[in-house]
C-alpha cells in the first residue's frame, strides 16, 4: 500500500463519516486528489471500477430525481461516489491482508484480528478455487446459457465450494487447536509513518475542523 495500513483505515473511517453526515463541499476533493496523485499509474483502472460500482447508485439517484427531488438525487450521487472513490483509491493495491495489519497497528482485540485474517484467507482460497473451476469449464468448451444444464452446473459449483469451505474451516480449526492457538496471530507491524501519511491525515483533520467551525 502507498499509505500506512493504520493511517488508511483511520482516514477511510473519518472521511466516510464526514461525507456521509454533512453536505457536499468542494474541499472534500483535496484528500481524494492527493491519493489519486500517488496512484496516478492506476487512475484509469480505479475509475473503471468506480463506473462498474455506479449502477445501483445511479438507479437510486434516478428514482429520487423522478420523485421531484433533484437536489437530493445529485447530493447522494456525488457524496456516495466520493466515498467509494476515496476507499477504492486508498486500498487499491491492497489484497485485504494490509487491512488486518492496520487493525493490528491500531491495537484491535486479538480475536477480532485473527477472525478477520482467517475470513480473508478463506475468501481468497474460495476465489482461487472458483477461478480454477471456471478455467476447467472453459477448457472443456462449456458456455453459459439460459437453460437447465447451465443452472445445474452453477448450482453444483456453488454447492461444491460451500462443502469445501466447511471442510477447510474444520481442518483449520483442528490444526490450530492441536498447536495451542491462543487467538493471537503475529504480523509484520513495522510500518513507519511517511510524509504521505502525514499530509493525508492533515487534510482529513483540516476538513473536520472546517466543518466544525462552519
Amino acid at each position: 500500500m502507498i499509505f500506512s495500513p493504520a493511517i488508511s483505515l483511520v482516514c477511510a473511517f473519518l472521511f466516510s463519516s464526514v461525507v456521509s453526515f454533512t453536505s457536499y463541499e468542494i474541499y472534500y476533493l483535496f484528500p481524494i486528489a492527493l491519493i489519486l496523485f500517488y496512484n496516478k499509474s492506476h487512475i484509469l483502472k480505479i475509475f473503471k471500477t468506480l463506473v462498474f460500482l455506479n449502477s445501483f447508485i445511479l438507479a437510486l439517484s434516478i428514482v429520487l430525481y423522478l420523485e421531484n427531488q433533484p437536489y437530493e438525487a445529485l447530493n447522494i450521487f456525488i457524496r456516495t461516489n466520493m466515498i467509494i472513490l476515496f476507499n477504492i483509491s486508498i486500498f487499491y493495491n491492497s489484497k485485504g491482508y494490509d487491512i488486518v495489519r492496520g487493525f493490528n497497528l491500531l491495537k484491535f482485540p486479538d480475536s477480532f484480528i485473527s477472525t478477520t485474517y482467517f475470513t480473508l484467507k478463506m475468501i481468497d482460497n474460495l476465489t482461487n478455487d472458483f477461478k480454477n473451476i471456471k478455467s476447467t469449464l472453459r477448457a472443456r468448451g462449456f458456455k453459459a446459457k439460459t437453460n437447465l444444464f447451465t443452472y445445474y452446473t452453477f448450482g453444483n459449483i456453488l454447492g461444491m465450494l460451500f462443502i469445501k469451505s466447511i471442510r477447510k474451516s474444520y481442518k483449520l480449526k483442528e490444526s490450530f487447536v492441536a498447536r495451542g492457538f491462543n487467538k493471537k496471530i503475529y504480523l509484520n507491524d513495522e510500518f513507519m509513518s511517511t510524509n504521505k501519511d502525514k499530509i493525508l491525515i492533515f487534510l482529513i483533520f483540516l476538513i473536520i475542523v472546517i466543518k466544525v467551525i462552519l
